[in-house]
């Protein structure tokens, strides 16, 4: 047993009292002989007896009161956990783990949750002692302690909680409890502390709830739950580009998620997009109680080039840092095409479909190029290859078509009288299309387009009604082996056309016959030259830009690129933040490590050498559940000597109980009280009779 109040166990001395007064209140009586009184003094003995019983035991009540009384001021705990004499100080290190994640900004109606967890946070420092220590774990998405070591300097802990704020990212209670473990491991001092502030959203836990025990017996665990109360909110989850070919003046469909995580259904909820500070669409939408729907928008862009955009919701609730997610959308103002062909008949009508006038400001640039000067290029500056009737490559052709395309770019092959069919399927392969087999001809006649797909990206829009017959005649068509690419066009003696293969975020397509007279009249008909525009367009991955350039706030990431990396840093420039930016080179090129950025909003990485590019930062769409998990039956993966969740506002008395034990100075002020009243009950019943 120890004393929470030691410093008043020197009152024990008040229990000599009874004793003292007892001793100088006794009567000294003389004897004096009465011969007549001999028959009573046998009954004064027994009187005597039973009197001296009674002032016994009054002392002993009275002695025993005061005892008690100062015992329960000194505040008694039993089962000291320090193991150290009774009112001394265990040295402690406290570990806060805090959440401050998107879903902590939610209101409530003392503020936010995060101003909730800073008040209990404060109560737990305003425990320390000298001797004491202390250390902040922000539980973001990637876990940082503060200071880097624990302190003593109280203040500065308790200024960092004041001054914290909601971040706009995710967090990660799984890492940030194992740096709390790792670093409590280290510390010296007796008591071991970790205070777990938090929603304990489903945010707090993205890879799932642990498995096995994250604390050892000698950690002391203490879980403080804010903000448990149902709240109302709805969260726009994602935002994509459903367009797959971008061209000026053609309209652009988009799709937004939206998510309630509320119990009630939210009727008419106006939803708008936003494109370079403008509304070009919205409309509204009803979405049930926990319900996840899907709604689309349909608009045309005014000027091509890379522009953000976001779409918000235009009413407020509990959680309003979710109602808003920014995109990038990338629509091309002129596309560089590389013709890798030799000269040919069926390369000049096919550099014609592309540019008819051959003006400099065609949507489409056609690049001649010779087989040679095609594997000398810097491909960077290209954004999609036609390569036809090619001879045989240098080795490592493959693996180098195989980066440009996964990178988001496009190969278009198609064969032709001078094509080398072995050589072809030297790198065909690593572009996910099949290998080529023999030539079919049959002298006297054609086959024609039996099944196509219409619903292909390159058909979208092109026809008000879905044509019977734009096939070409075709004469000749080179037979694909072991075909598991997807077939876009097929003919009528089932050997396909056009068949496309996905490699990374590009495409790669192959058709098996040619514009050449005298493989087919494809140059003739007029569907040749819409086709090769929308192909060109489709390869060139600018509609699948929005995916790759959009990263979540508070997580790093990276941008890959075609090329020799600058040896220049990049620029990283948003509203409140410049960041720089180092290349690095990888096989396929270089990238740019995106780090963590804090606020969301639309980015321009600038380099030097480089056109600069636009990326979207969001709120990471898991922060829009804003409900608790139950952690209360969870104590198998929390481990630890003391797994408690508090959810009163005795946090102090708790936190002292955990360090000395239980504290027992109310059963000693009723065992004090009980005592008094058997002594009252005593006394009063020694009183003679005034009768």
């Amino acid at each position: 047993m120890t004393f929470l109040n030691a410093a008043l166990l020197f009152a024990l001395t008040l229990g000599l009292l009874p004793i003292l007064i007892h001793l100088l209140t006794r009567q000294r009586l003389k004897r004096i002989p009465f011969p007549t009184l001999r028959f009573l003094k046998e009954l004064q003995r027994r009187k005597m007896r039973q009197l001296k019983l009674r002032q016994l035991l009054l002392l002993i009540l009275r002695t025993l009161a005061v005892l008690a009384l100062v015992l329960a001021m000194a505040r008694p705990v039993i089962q000291s956990t320090a193991g150290i004499l009774p009112g001394v100080h265990a040295r402690t290190s406290v570990f806060l783990v805090m959440d401050r994640s998107a879903s902590m900004g939610t209101e409530t109606p003392e503020g936010t949750r995060l101003r909730e967890a800073a008040v209990r946070a404060q109560e737990v420092l305003s425990l320390l002692q000298e001797g004491d220590d202390a250390q902040i774990i922000w539980a973001d998405a990637e876990p940082v302690a503060f200071p880097p070591e624990p302190t003593a300097r109280f203040r500065a802990v308790r200024e960092a909680v004041s001054e914290t704020r909601v971040t706009k990212g995710g967090s990660n209670l799984t890492k940030a409890l194992e740096l709390a473990r790792f670093n409590a491991s280290k510390s010296k001092n007796l008591h071991r502390e970790i205070y777990v502030l938090s929603d304990f959203s489903i945010s707090a836990w993205p890879e799932g709830l642990p498995d096995g025990p994250l604390f050892p017996p000698d950690v002391k665990l203490f879980l403080l739950p804010v903000g448990q109360k149902r709240f109302s909110n709805v969260g726009i989850t994602d935002v994509r580009i459903l367009s797959r070919l971008m061209t000026p003046g053609r309209p652009v469909e988009l799709q937004a998620t939206l998510k309630n995580s509320s119990r009630q259904p939210l009727p008419d909820r106006l939803v708008s997009v936003f494109l370079g500070g403008r509304r070009v669409a919205s409309r509204s939408v009803s979405i049930g109680a926990a319900e996840t729907k899907q709604i689309e928008f349909r608009f045309v862009p005014e000027i091509p080039g890379a522009q953000g955009g976001y779409v918000k919701l235009e009413e407020g609730d509990d959680l309003s840092i979710d109602d808003r997610r920014h995109f990038v959308l990338n629509v091309p103002d002129q596309l560089k095409i590389g013709l890798v062909a030799p000269q040919s008949p069926g390369a000049t009508f096919t550099a014609l479909a592309l540019n008819p006038t051959g003006s400099p400001d065609a949507f489409v640039q056609v690049i001649p190029l010779t087989p040679g000067a095609f594997e000398a290029a810097d491909w960077s500056s290209f954004d999609a290859f036609l390569i036809m009737e090619a001879p045989a490559f240098a080795s490592g052709m493959g693996a180098r078509l195989h980066s440009f395309v996964e990178s988001g770019k496009g190969v278009l092959v198609m064969l032709g009288p001078g094509a080398d069919l072995r050589a072809h399927n030297a790198w065909l392969p690593e572009l996910g299309l099949p290998a080529l087999g023999d030539v079919w001809a049959e002298e006297g006649f054609s086959t024609r387009w039996t099944d196509v797909d219409w619903t292909h990206p390159v058909f979208e829009g092109l026809f008000e009604e879905t044509p019977k017959s734009i096939s070409p005649a075709i004469q000749q068509l080179v037979r694909p082996v072991g075909n598991k690419a997807l077939t876009v066009i097929s003919t009528g003696i089932g050997i396909p056309f056009l068949v496309e293969a996905r490699v990374g975020r590009g495409h790669a397509m192959l058709i098996t016959s040619s514009p050449e007279p005298k493989w087919s009249d494809f140059y003739r008909t007029g569907i040749f030259p819409p086709l090769m525009v929308r192909l060109a367009a489709y390869l060139s991955g600018t509609a699948g830009d929005a995916e790759a350039l959009s990263f979540d706030a508070g997580v790093s990431g990276t941008i890959q690129r075609l090329g020799i990396a600058p040896t220049t840093p990049a620029e990283l420039i948003g509203e409140e933040e410049n960041l720089q930016i180092i290349p690095r080179a990888i096989p396929a090129g270089f990238e740019y490590p995106v780090p963590p950025v804090k606020k969301p909003g639309i980015y321009r990485l600038k380099q030097e050498t480089r056109d600069a590019m636009l990326l979207a930062v969001n709120v990471p769409a898991v922060e829009t559940e804003i409900n608790a998990q139950p952690i209360d039956n969870a104590k198998e993966f929390w481990g630890g000597k003391i797994a408690r969740t508090i959810r009163t506002s005795s946090l102090s008395e708790i936190i002292l109980e955990s360090r000395f034990g239980r504290e027992l100075w109310k059963s000693f002020l009723i065992l004090a009280l009980i005592l008094l009243a058997a002594e009252m009950l005593l006394g009063r019943s020694g009183k003679p009779d005034e009768s």
